[in-house]
């Protein structure tokens, strides 16, 4: 692919350039946004112009995919949403990478995932070495560019004593052109360096992102790793520990239920309250240990072992189930919990996570427990692809926000002083569901949105911040407290 090198270095160029327009001001929203854009659009310029064709539908795909989540980040306001779009955006680009060294989605694996992270990163950050060779070879192999550089490079050696010397003699001969020049000359040194420096060495990430995106020549300086191909009798061990400890948590779970308040006072200190409240993330991490135990186990052993196999399934279908169970049995304990106490953003992304991990399982389940292991993969990146981009358009703090307000309906309480910290995705619900509140949880909801928002709108202004660092539900929020920020309270207008 020499024929490329100047393309993916001019692209690799113009990325950079727009990287240090368009990544600053503050949090990586629309700017950031833009600039992913920018290199998916060099990725098909570059592609138009190659010869080969194959694996440009997968990579468009990926590609796609790459768009959506940039797109996330600007349509959706919330830390954690932007959190899960942004590390979605960087695992499909890392994919796109793993794609250009000639792999295909359908030999996704776990291991592969795990080692497509690690070629991505070596591939941006040394990959532009590449690009800058077959550049200079190529020109080098060009009489007429070979000549025209060295009638240029004579010309400004032979043009920067003169321009130097008459510069100086100016400088002395006015005072105010002197001035001139020395703000000039400093002001190159402060931001002109900075700037040359930041396009720099964005452009050479995006020189070797580019490189191995488009195929041409990824590195590949890490091997796939071979399984070990162990014995059922090694593996057995951490399975058959797992389903004993699961099956003594889900034995003391049931010694709470049917023992009740006493005997959580008697065996661990805890009331009703504080058991229900805690271990919901505990219980996620466990479950997804649980999994990635599964996965490793079906990988480490030996494909000829069909005795082993058929035991491991048997094995795994017993843990799918104790975990099944243990999910079940958390999600219960926070349903109750919320049914008591309210929703909270923390809350609906751990019945988030719960969801996506009974998502996997039933895909281990319907895979590599029916002899499918080579599906696996592939179906739990469609799972993650559909979970994120469910998460997008549901709006989660839209959802705290209706479910709390139909608490508050049967009279129970709701904290205004919560949701007014909630971010701007959560502010059109707030306005909705405020007229319907009773006066007192309503005025307090309005004078906690008018001071909550008017401090962090002042930060959205702060030196150094701009439209870069913004998104639409950002935007939408800073038009309605221009407007006065006003929330109706039983047709009373509680203005600002």
């Amino acid at each position: 692919m020499r024929q490329h090198a100047r393309t993916i270095a001019g692209a690799a160029l113009i990325a950079g350039v727009s990287a240090d327009t368009l990544l600053r001001g503050g949090m990586l929203r629309i700017g950031f946004a833009l600039w992913v854009a920018t290199m998916i659009c060099a990725v098909f310029v570059i592609d138009l112009q190659s010869p080969q064709s194959g694996g440009r539908g997968q990579r468009s795909l990926l590609l796609a995919g790459i768009a959506c989540a940039a797109f996330g980040l600007v349509w959706r306001d919330a830390e954690l949403l932007y959190v899960i779009d942004f590390l979605s955006l960087l695992c499909v680009g890392a994919l796109t990478v793993w794609l250009g060294t000639g792999a295909s989605l359908r030999q996704l694996t776990a291991v592969e995932t795990v080692r497509a992270v690690a070629l991505a990163v070596v591939n941006t950050v040394g990959g532009a070495a590449g690009v800058v060779r077959d550049a200079s070879d190529h020109l080098s192999r060009t009489p007429e560019l070979a000549s025209k550089r060295r009638a240029i490079s004579l010309g400004i050696a032979m043009a920067v004593p003169p321009l130097f010397l008459v510069l100086s003699l100016l400088a002395n001969a006015d005072g105010v052109f002197q001035r001139l020049m020395s703000m000039a000359a400093d002001t190159i040194s402060s931001l002109g360096t900075r700037h040359l420096f930041v396009s720099l060495v964005f452009a050479w990430l995006a020189a070797g992102w580019l490189r191995a995106a488009v195929g041409d020549h990824a590195l590949e300086p890490i091997p796939r790793v071979r399984a070990p191909r162990l014995s059922f009798l090694t593996v057995s061990i951490s399975l058959y520990g797992l389903v004993a400890l699961l099956m003594l948590f889900l034995a003391t779970q049931a010694s709470m239920m049917f023992g009740g308040a006493q005997f959580l006072l008697r065996t661990a200190g805890l009331t009703a309250a504080t058991y229900a409240r805690e271990g919901f993330f505990q219980v996620i991490a466990a479950a997804m240990v649980v999994l990635a135990t599964l996965v490793a186990t079906e990988w480490s052993l030996s494909p000829d072992d069909q005795h082993g196999r058929r035991h491991f399934r048997t094995a795994g279908a017993i843990l799918l189930s104790l975990v099944t169970v243990v999910l079940a049995s958390a999600v219960s304990k926070l349903s109750l919990y919320i049914n008591v106490y309210g929703m909270t953003v923390d809350r609906f992304f751990a019945f988030a996570l719960m969801t996506w991990i009974l998502g996997a399982l039933l895909v281990f389940a319907t895979t590599t427990l029916r002899a499918r292991a080579e599906h696996f993969a592939p179906a739990t990146l469609m799972l993650t692809v559909g979970w994120v981009a469910f998460l997008n358009i549901v709006n989660p703090e839209a959802i705290v926000v209706h479910t709390n307000a139909r608490r508050a309906a049967t009279g129970k309480s709701f904290d205004a002083t919560y949701h007014a910290t909630l971010s701007a995705d959560a502010l059109p619900a707030l306005r909705d569901v405020a007229p319907r509140l009773d006066m007192i949880n309503c005025r307090a909801l309005s004078d906690s949105l008018r001071g909550s928002w008017g401090v962090r709108l002042a930060q959205t202004h702060a030196p150094g911040v701009d439209w870069r660092s913004r998104d639409l539900p950002l935007m939408r929020a800073a038009a309605w407290y221009a407007k006065g920020a006003s929330i109706p309270c039983a047709g009373v207008s509680a203005g600002r």
